[in-house]
């Protein structure tokens, strides 16, 4: 059995627009974050380049916390994934993922040598955007009324997560946790996540689900609901409830996280670091040797 712990809320209409590919950015010294998720703002777009085919944007934790809330405010769902290595070389290697990342309205730089990438085409990232720090970033500065929904993981997680957010952001509005089962999901099953989360009406709904199948899940039921943005956040839920712990910063610095996660299961990690890892460095070489320009790749 799923576990499902909604807070009903209202219901809002659906939006049949497709996405946008304009975001904005932050700039040191504007106000803080809109309180409001009603609220409307001046945004700038934020740039993007295309790594291995897919448009990742330039972005920093601020600029796209900026542009999670504006995606929130759509009266549609709308999807963001932080893409590493493994996502993006996954995109250029499968066409059929392609087409599904290529859905989302906004894809972030979660890895070093993303940013690195990015910075080959005068991007100026000095870090990624890694998606257990950004939702960590998000929590603490979306307080009331902002609404969030986090489904993935194990009921014991999700009730620690919701602890870990508390203490985060005391005024925190949690409207909602599913728990799905840990087997090949049904219709049953999707039309009664819907029907909780649609009555939940979250402007954030945080997403935890294995590998690319979270990626699928996302864009796969996007049909089903109203509104809400959908995070991919992979295992941001098991880092910041300590299941698992971080790698020491430096080693984040040098973008050496793979590694780090390797020593501690080489078993199982091994061979996927070992594909995606080549994969990325191909890929990337052979556009080098192609001569790509940042225009080509646009």
């Amino acid at each position: 059995m799923h576990e499902i712990n909604p807070l009903v809320h209202g219901q809002l209409r659906l939006d049949a627009r497709g996405p946008r590919n304009n975001f904005c950015t932050r700039r040191t010294g504007e106000s803080r974050f809109s309180a409001n998720p009603t609220a409307s703002a001046k945004l700038m777009p934020i740039d993007s380049i295309k790594i291995l085919g897919t448009p990742v944007a330039c972005a920093t934790y601020d600029s796209a916390l900026e542009a999670v809330m504006a995606l929130a405010r759509e009266p549609r769902p709308t999807a963001v994934c932080p893409a590493n290595t493994h996502i993006l070389a996954e995109a250029r290697h499968n066409p059929d993922f392609a087409r599904v990342l290529a859905k989302f309205d906004l894809v972030l730089p979660d890895g070093m040598p993303v940013v690195w990438s990015l910075n080959r085409f005068e991007a100026g990232l000095s870090d990624r955007v890694y998606g257990p720090y950004f939702m960590r970033h998000t929590l603490r500065n979306t307080s009331r009324p902002w609404r969030h929904f986090f489904f993935g993981d194990t009921g014991e997680c999700l009730a620690e997560l919701r602890r870990v957010a508390v203490q985060l952001q005391p005024d925190i509005e949690i409207v909602g946790t599913i728990s799905p089962p840990f087997r090949l999901l049904t219709e049953e099953d999707e039309a009664s996540f819907a029907e909780v989360i649609n009555r939940a009406a979250p402007d954030f709904v945080w997403v935890a689900l294995p590998g690319v199948r979270m990626e699928r899940w996302i864009i796969g039921n996007q049909a089903r609901y109203k509104r809400g943005v959908f995070l991919a956040v992979g295992d941001a839920f098991t880092l910041l409830t300590g299941r698992r712990k971080f790698a020491p910063a430096w080693i984040q610095r040098r973008g050496l996280t793979w590694f780090f996660r390797l020593w501690a299961e080489p078993r199982r990690l091994g061979p996927r670091y070992l594909r995606y890892n080549f994969l990325f460095l191909s890929y990337l070489l052979w556009d080098g040797l192609r001569g790509r320009t940042r225009d080509e790749t646009n």
